[in-house]
């Protein structure tokens, strides 16, 4: 009863509700229209297809998160705090990102052949030739962060719900034609990201117009951008390393099968992801940062990712067969893995945001530099004689550490005691 009050108390909070229903309602169109695709997408290309298409995707969020440089944390940070650098900030980020793409071109083109290890010629091709657009998304993270910089969420959520609602209806256009084929999808999703890049870019260009960047500023957010980058890459490794790595490993068939529990358990990331993200230019106002926001958020989070997991787990392979074919059914052991990990890692976000609100970007990454350590040792010691059950347990467990840590940090951080963190502190 009191556990069910004390939420009853915390979603009556107006603070909490404008921060937590408004993002959670975007987020649910953005889970509905990824459920639509992955459906379409299992259903017309069936496991080789679909792990094929995801392995290409992956490879380019992989390589648009990895060269990134902190980006979305530095420039949605500074221009919280500082809302008349915009354009300075808008010039001075495309110019950094200019030789990031280049890097990023080159690298990713030498190390696919390994990367796509087990999949086909044809694969290989394909994401050499998709590689080659990773500055849009590049571009894309810098413009998002102005407009949540700019607290502007309505605006923030609208394009990122533009890239799947574009997808969504592509691929139903094309899958009644019998057009749907992994090179069909790939030009749909080119085409949804450069279209949402020019929609961020045309809002944040009007308002704050373009300026010549200042050195001195361009120093301090790119170097907050490394020491927040490790965490954000970090992160980006224990959710999505294991989908990158597996393809040098399993048969595509089992790489789609992994694809579609990782999809599923993300749901919870995906409805969660953007109240997270919302913490760090709301409690950025404060010079401490905010550590009542931060567990607050952090208690809704928990309540609508554990509710969401518990129905989830009770459902996973009834669901699955009824949504993606009884062929996806084997699915089920690996989603019920992950979603443990999924809401603990969510958990963590909130956290992160914190850390990164109150200045401290370095203390964000720690727990996240532990996290990847045991997911890339966990995963090369035991994949290639596991399954995807091993690598649903590597992350698990490897949020799970994340979560722990981040807790810990935050705690000394913030002289916080930990009943504070079951209600939150005073303000």
């Amino acid at each position: 009863m009191a556990v069910r009050d004390r939420f009853a108390h915390l979603l009556g909070h107006s603070g909490v509700r404008q921060r937590i229903v408004g993002p959670v309602a975007f987020d649910g169109l953005i889970l509905t229209t990824n459920l639509i695709t992955g459906i379409v997408i299992a259903r017309s290309l069936g496991p080789s297809g679909r792990g094929e298409l995801a392995a290409i995707l992956i490879l380019m969020q992989t390589a648009s998160w990895i060269f990134s440089m902190g980006a979305a944390e530095a420039v949605a940070y500074h221009q919280a705090r500082n809302p008349a650098h915009g354009g300075r900030l808008i010039v001075g980020w495309i110019v950094i990102m200019a030789p990031l793409t280049v890097l990023a071109i080159v690298v990713g083109e030498l190390l696919l052949p390994t990367l796509f290890g087990a999949q086909s010629a044809e694969a290989i091709d394909l994401g050499r030739l998709y590689l080659l657009l990773v500055g849009v998304p590049l571009l894309g993270i810098v413009f998002n962060a102005i407009l949540l910089g700019d607290r502007r969420f309505t605006a923030y959520n609208s394009v990122r719900l533009l890239i799947p609602a574009q997808i969504a209806v592509g691929y139903l256009v094309l899958w009644p034609l019998g057009a749907l084929t992994v090179e069909s999808a790939l030009i749909v999703n080119a085409i949804a990201t450069v279209t949402s890049t020019i929609v961020a870019a045309t809002a944040c260009i009007s308002r704050h117009g373009l300026d010549r960047p200042h050195p001195g500023l361009l120093n301090t957010t790119f170097t907050y951008g490394v020491k927040a980058h490790g965490g954000s890459l970090a992160g980006f490794v224990n959710a999505r390393l294991d989908l990158l790595i597996i393809p040098a490993f399993l048969a595509a068939a089992s790489v789609g099968l992994y694809s579609v529990a990782t999809n599923v358990s993300s749901i919870i990331g995906t409805l969660t992801g953007t109240v997270a993200a919302i913490v760090l230019p709301v409690a950025a106002r404060e010079d401490g940062g905010s550590s009542r926001v931060v567990i607050r958020t952090m208690h809704a989070v928990l309540l609508i990712g554990g509710t969401l997991g518990l129905i989830l787990i009770l459902l996973a392979e009834p669901a699955l067969t009824l949504v993606y074919g009884e062929e996806f059914a084997d699915a089920a052991p690996a989603l019920r893995i992950l979603l443990p990990g999924e809401v603990l890692g969510a958990c963590a976000a909130v956290i992160t945001s914190g850390h990164l609100a109150a200045n401290r970007p370095f203390l964000s990454s720690v727990p996240y530099f532990l996290g990847a350590a045991l997911t890339v040792g966990g995963l090369i010691i035991f994949l290639p004689d596991g399954d995807i059950t091993t690598a649903a347990t590597i992350t698990t467990a490897a949020y799970t550490v994340v979560f722990v840590v981040s807790v810990v940090i935050y705690r000394r951080k913030t002289d916080l005691r930990w009943r504070q963190f079951l209600r939150a502190p005073p303000s």
